[in-house]
């Protein structure tokens, strides 16, 4: 009797154990691919930039032609991995993978706009090594901490808050790591790679909110002269 519930244990572990898949989630990989995630454009703040950057030195591949002309994104910011089935065409049909802040450490060469590469399971049940699915990198302003999660970040700007920032980078696919459920071999995690950098959008103020500013600034001017 004890060797039978032993053995369904295990058999129980194992396919616990078959059922994941991994990635190696970064924007960082030496060698390879560092593509840096920058703030939104002060010329235009709601229009999102895309493309491997130039003049960035230390990004991979090399040879970027796409001038950001915001910051490169650093502390306050973080990023949101999603996934989904190879089917999904939008971020809706997809889930949260994980969370991380980007990095702020100055030993690196470059620094800002990346994160810390950290291996990560995807899903917990029919997602097995070989299988292929799609993600979406995004990022977004935490507001002094007061957004933990893209999707609140996302209703912000939808509301107009004017502190909130977001951005996605397009979609790309990824055959998972882990147990190959067809080969029975274990495959390597592949890198998050396949996208390239891109910048944050953050609303544009209505002319009235400007008038109403400029406005205050005049009257503050002028009681100060009064004075």
């Amino acid at each position: 009797m004890k060797k039978i519930v032993l053995t369904a244990a295990l058999a129980v572990a194992s396919v616990a154990a078959f059922g994941q898949g991994y990635v190696n989630l970064g924007n960082s990989f030496a060698g390879s691919f560092i593509q840096p995630i920058f703030g939104p454009n002060p010329g235009s703040n709601s229009v999102q930039q895309t493309g491997s950057p130039a003049g960035i030195a230390g990004t991979l591949p090399s040879g970027g032609t796409t001038v950001y002309g915001g910051p490169l994104v650093q502390a306050g910011y973080d990023l949101t991995l999603y996934s989904g089935p190879s089917s999904a065409t939008t971020l809706s049909q997809m889930t949260v993978v994980t969370t991380v802040p980007f990095r702020t450490a100055t030993a690196n060469k470059l620094p800002a706009g990346l994160i810390t590469s950290s291996t990560v399971q995807i899903g917990t049940t029919g997602n097995l090594g070989g299988t292929s699915e799609n993600f979406i990198v995004a990022a977004f302003s935490t507001e002094g901490g007061t957004v933990s999660t893209y999707a609140q970040a996302l209703a912000n700007y939808g509301a107009g808050d004017l502190n909130a920032q977001i951005g996605t980078s397009s979609m790309f696919n990824l055959s998972l790591g882990g147990v190959d459920s067809a080969t029975g071999n274990t495959d390597l995690n592949p890198n998050t790679t396949g996208w390239t950098s891109f910048s944050l959008i953050s609303v544009t103020p209505e002319p009235s909110t400007i008038a109403l500013a400029g406005l205050g600034a005049a009257g503050l001017l002028l009681f100060r002269r009064k004075k």
